[in-house]
């Protein structure tokens, strides 16, 4: 019998409705990735800084929290481009959902559905994104792409529910945003046990802590601090216990100790202030008026997953319970300029009757304050200003116009043996209108712009010139390309 005829012949064997429903799954899933690949060809074809087509990143590098809960898995997909993110959570064989909304401005995809005390598991997939309102498009996205990963079920519907945090606006200059590509290629980079930390995800351009740094202008915003995603996860007997969060908040993250955990946007921050010691000299608060003018740039959007059997009315007062306990790792919390909402999960598997409702609660509140903590990732080590000045003239060659992706064009100039920048256009939360500042040659190739932030520069060469720069190299990378 020739190689592979056995496999056509019991595919034949197959009724004529099922052997043409499995062709059709295989031919979807062909065009779905012929068209992740014509994305990527289109993009780099017009040059690797042409960025006309946001490309999804699914890299599972930096820290992450491992666990052991296989009927739950998570991806991610980002956009560096933005940057920006999507977090996903699939559960293959559903679960049981329940929700609380608080604060001023949620931004949401289906959550009502879980107000309504169903006892089935209709969670298919919670979708965390940046984006604002834009990045609920995500949660389409993995609607459709599970539609497509499990074609050969007709009459499967996913449950699909989505949260966004604001993530675009003075912290970035890109308006790229979380889409259904974006969605879609996070849910198929799901796998178990693994949660990445830090700037990733829906994370990847979170920030926390501006509602103590007001006014406008580059210093003001030198302290207003980066965040991201944050996990934690507890066994209790049979019992498992899982938060992840994305910190978005208009409050500072507090630690145990009561101190605020960073108090500069490239400072360790390694002995901030407390909230009481940050209200002593606040200035008065006055009203804003973009409170009732529509969608503020704060947000906290939290998962609570378990495997214990758990009634609706107790999966609600779980979620209740659970975000309530946030304001004491969140200051101030579920403000009106915040969108706050925690979904909660059960897959319903195990019984635990040593482990009662309100001491599940209990440890899942504890499990949120390490999730929340876990958010605001470690800062890259910031370079030192060299010893030695570069030799005359060296430094020449950096001089050019730098247009960021998005707006905005960093002017850089050589003058007495010393590099100076300006920007022109919109200078965000890094550089004030009119004013040139001073860049310092340091170690590893970096140079540090005298600014409020003091933002670390790195000029990208190709070919031995000068294609670009890079402002912040890391987890917050944002770059520019020479013109």
């Amino acid at each position: 019998m020739p190689a592979g005829s056995q496999h056509v012949i019991s595919l034949l064997a197959v009724p004529t409705r099922r052997r043409i429903e499995f062709m059709k799954t295989k031919l979807q899933l062909l065009i779905a990735n012929l068209l992740i690949v014509t994305t990527v060809v289109t993009a780099y074809s017009q040059g690797p800084t042409a960025k006309t087509v946001p490309i999804p990143k699914t890299d599972k590098l930096g820290s992450s929290l491992k666990f052991d809960f296989p009927d739950m898995r998570v991806g991610v997909a980002e956009y560096d481009e933005g940057p920006t993110g999507t977090t996903v959570f699939y559960f293959p064989k559903g679960a049981k959902g329940a929700v609380d909304m608080r604060g001023g401005a949620p931004g949401e995809v289906n959550a009502e559905i879980l107000q309504n005390a169903y006892e089935r598991p209709m969670v298919q997939a919670v979708v965390l994104s940046g984006g604002s309102w834009y990045g609920l498009s995500a949660a389409t996205g993995v609607a459709n792409e599970l539609k497509r990963m499990r074609a050969a079920e007709i009459d499967y519907i996913p449950g699909v529910v989505g949260a966004i945090i604001f993530d675009v606006g003075g912290r970035r200059f890109s308006r790229v945003t979380p889409d259904d590509t974006l969605g879609a290629a996070a849910v198929r980079s799901a796998e178990a046990g693994w949660f990445p930390l830090g700037a990733r995800g829906a994370g990847r351009f979170a920030m926390q802590g501006v509602y103590f740094h007001r006014g406008e202008g580059a210093e003001n915003y030198a302290g207003w601090a980066h965040s991201g995603q944050g996990g934690a996860f507890r066994t209790v007997g049979p019992t498992k216990i899982g938060v992840f969060t994305v910190v978005n908040a208009l409050g500072s993250v507090v630690g145990r100790n009561g101190m605020t955990v960073r108090c500069g946007r490239n400072d360790p921050g390694q002995n901030c202030p407390s909230i009481a010691d940050k209200l002593k000299n606040f200035p008065p608060i006055k009203p804003a008026a973009a409170e009732t003018g529509g969608p503020m740039p704060n947000t906290t959007i939290t998962l609570v997953v378990t495997n214990q059997k758990l009634p609706f009315a107790v999966l609600q007062r779980l979620a209740t319970q659970v975000h309530s306990s946030m304001a004491r790792a969140i200051q101030p919390f579920a403000t009106s300029q915040d969108g706050d909402i925690l979904y909660a999960v059960t897959t319903d598997e195990v019984e635990n009757p040593n482990l009662s409702p309100t001491d599940l609660s209990v440890i899942a509140s504890e499990v949120a304050w390490d999730a929340i903590l876990a958010s605001v990732p470690a800062l890259p080590e910031r370079a030192k200003p060299l010893a030695a000045r570069p030799r005359p003239g060296s430094l020449q060659k950096f001089t050019g116009n730098y247009e960021f992706y998005g707006g905005g064009k960093l002017v850089v100039s050589f003058q007495a043996d010393s590099l100076s920048a300006k920007f022109e256009g919109n200078g965000r939360i890094y550089f004030d209108k009119d004013k040139t500042y001073a860049i310092t040659p340091a170690e590893n190739g970096l140079f540090l712009i005298e600014s409020p932030g003091r933002e670390s520069l790195r000029f990208d060469e190709a070919g031995g010139n000068v294609a670009g720069l890079t402002m912040n190299p890391g987890p917050w990378a944002i770059r520019a390309e020479k013109k």
